[in-house]
């Protein structure tokens, strides 16, 4: 048995923590923000100078409440009315750069949660393999982390706000100073725990929102399920609603029990931290009242401490609310940080391993040197020998049934092979080996002698079309839904023709209302209903938009078609293939009659190769593909 090269293993498991270990808070707050920089940095420089100027405002409030109060007191009436205006200025200003502050924080919200969603999708659809998108554990994070999005959006306001308010706090712990010096160990000594209590409090509604994550995509899966266009037939013939409606339910009672009683320790810890606020104001204030008492303060001092100490209550319970905000947000910058870092452990740079095992025992076919190493990372422009599986074992992520077992088999070039066996059998997931979504767990898959771990995913990809059972039905155009089988050639129409005459749905298209403008699915207003043979006609004119694969995959495309239209479709790509001896042609299907035509045939059996060979070699003698050809010959003609 053969171990895997490097450059084969599978992406790390989402699970687990990034190869750095966990984020810093410097990098987090660092990553957050990146993000508003990178959105505007003028309006980042203009909302700083709003805050700023914002704080400073409210802080001269207490200070021209005082003047006010002492100049009245003393009989100054002029003075007192110029600080009485003064005072106002100072409220009418903070209260036009607050609602200043609030409408720039909002555009900036809005574009930074349009830009992190944006990358969310791009990081997630840019992981070379789909394995990841069956992991429990990734799923979990990436739900979590889109549920986040908005705190990571907004998170930059708050640290904003939480600047804001540390600077307006620290305004007032130097004018309380200036009245005693004890006045802001007072206020301040009540501050920090109530800081503390409301952190530990953010930190129990995160934790409730990790431990309900599963549960959370199970309710919204069951909720789909009873309202979806697709299973409704199902589920009406069934009279599963109402069950699935149930379970869905007791679903969300689960999550709301779990969040509720999260939410409730989180309540009773933010009540405690603002009775903390409450203590230490109506302290400061007594000590203030006696020190005037003293003839230590005057009445100004009284109203200072009284207006200051009310913003400072205000302003640190803000705070506080805004750190938690703000911790929510690094959580979630963390999660992105972690999406970034699995999907470029994931992506093309952990593809490419200098060497490959046992290469000097393997011949390489004609026309190629043995030492790839040294030559560029790119698919040859056509198959000389073919495509080799060499010991390949695989098992799906999550399970322990390995799929494939040791598995040795070679596609030659300018063949059209075909894969038959049961359900279960391992052709399918052959198939998407073939295609690189998904790695081995030992041995290699080489391509005229070159591993396909060596190659950038891309650059492989952009060589093979492929049509799975599991078909992607595109709301577009017609012309649209077929064009993305070749993205440089989407707005080409004459290509997106000649792919459905590759494909024998010409007169599919025809018969569309609109033509190729058609509009398809139920996304659109006036969209085209189509049929599952239909939609699987347009998917193989798709496979068909790429002039020179090096691997076509038809993966039982045309299930929904009848025995005749399927062996008409195969037989028409079988003769493409003849014209076209660089590349594999590989075909799957269950319906034996059907890949009489096929160069090669490979039956799999648990994982295995049983059979191959011709068909005539293969039903001359004795095994499972005589076996399986005579049921299905003898059904269909009785």
């Amino acid at each position: 048995m053969t171990g895997a090269p490097e450059g084969a293993r599978r992406p790390a498991d989402p699970a687990r923590e990034p190869a750095g270990g966990r984020p810093t808070t410097w990098g987090t707050l660092r990553t957050l923000l990146l993000l508003a920089w990178r959105t505007d940095p003028r309006a980042g420089l203009v909302l700083a100078a709003f805050l700023l100027s914002g704080a400073v405002s409210h802080g001269l409030v207490g200070v021209f409440l005082r003047e006010l109060t002492d100049t009245a007191t003393v009989g100054r009436p002029v003075q007192a009315a110029l600080w009485a205006l003064a005072a106002g200025g100072a409220v009418a200003a903070g209260v036009a750069l607050g609602r200043a502050e609030l409408a720039l924080m909002q555009e900036l919200a809005e574009r930074m949660g349009v830009a992190v969603q944006e990358e969310i999708l791009t990081l997630t659809s840019g992981v070379p393999t789909v394995e990841h998108l069956e992991r429990p554990a990734y799923l979990d994070r990436l739900q979590t982390l889109r549920e986040e999005s908005m705190q990571l959006y907004f998170a930059v306001w708050a640290l904003a706000l939480v600047v804001e308010h540390a600077v307006q706090i620290g305004l007032g712990v130097v004018l309380m100073a200036a009245v005693h010096p004890l006045l802001p160990l007072v206020l301040g000594g009540a501050v920090l725990p109530s800081l503390l209590v409301r952190g530990r409090a953010a930190r129990h509604l995160d934790a409730a929102a990790e431990r309900t994550a599963e549960t959370t995509r199970l309710e919204q899966q069951l909720s789909e399920t009873v309202t979806g266009a697709e299973p409704a037939k199902e589920v009406r013939l069934s009279a599963a609603a109402s069950a699935l409606d149930g379970m869905a339910v007791r679903c969300w009672e689960e999550v709301s029990a779990v969040q509720a009683r999260a939410g409730i320790r989180a309540g009773l810890l933010t009540f405690a931290g603002s009775a903390t606020f409450l203590a230490g104001y109506v302290g400061a204030l007594g000590h203030t009242a006696w020190l005037a008492r003293q003839g230590a303060a005057t009445a100004g001092d009284i109203v200072l401490v009284a207006t200051v100490g009310v913003q400072f209550v205000t302003q640190a319970s803000r705070l506080a609310f805004h750190v938690g905000s703000v911790a929510a947000g690094l959580r979630a910058a963390a999660r992105l940080a972690w999406l970034r870092d699995y999907a470029g452990l994931a992506g093309p740079r952990g593809c490419a391993r200098p060497s490959v095992p046992h290469e000097s025992t393997r011949q390489p076919p004609p026309g190629r040197s043995a030492d790839h190493r040294s030559r560029p990372h790119t698919p040859p422009e056509r198959l000389t020998g073919g495509i080799t599986l060499h010991q390949v074992s695989f098992t799906y992520p999550g399970t322990s049934r390995q799929v494939l077992h040791d598995l040795d088999l070679h596609l030659p070039a300018g063949a059209t092979v075909a894969l038959v066996g049961s359900h279960g059998s391992g052709k399918t997931t052959l198939a998407k080996l073939l295609c690189a979504l998904y790695r081995p767990d030992r041995g290699e898959i080489l391509a005229d002698g070159v591993p396909l771990h060596v190659l950038t995913p891309r650059a492989w990809r952009q060589r093979i079309s492929a049509v799975f059972q599991d078909l992607a039905r595109f709301e577009l155009t017609a012309a649209e839904t077929v064009g993305v089988g070749d993205l440089p050639r989407l707005g080409d129409r004459r290509a997106v023709a000649a792919a459905l005459a590759r494909a024998g749905a010409t007169g599919l298209v025809a018969a569309l209302p609109d033509g190729l403008s058609t509009e398809l699915g139920d996304t659109f207003e006036r969209g085209h209903r189509l049929s599952g043979g239909q939609w699987q006609q347009l998917a193989l004119a798709r496979a068909s938009m790429r002039r020179s694969p090096l691997l076509l995959v038809l993966d039982e495309p045309t299930a929904s078609l009848d025995a005749p239209a399927e062996s008409a479709v195969f037989a028409r790509y079988a003769e493409a293939a003849r014209r076209h001896p660089g590349a594999v042609t590989l075909l799957i299907t269950h319906r034996f009659p059907t890949v009489r035509t096929a160069d090669l045939i490979v039956v799999l059996d648990a994982g295995r190769v049983v059979q191959q060979g011709t068909h005539a070699d293969l039903v001359a003698r004795p095994g499972p593909y005589a076996d399986l050809y005579t049921i299905q010959r003898d059904a269909f003609t009785t």
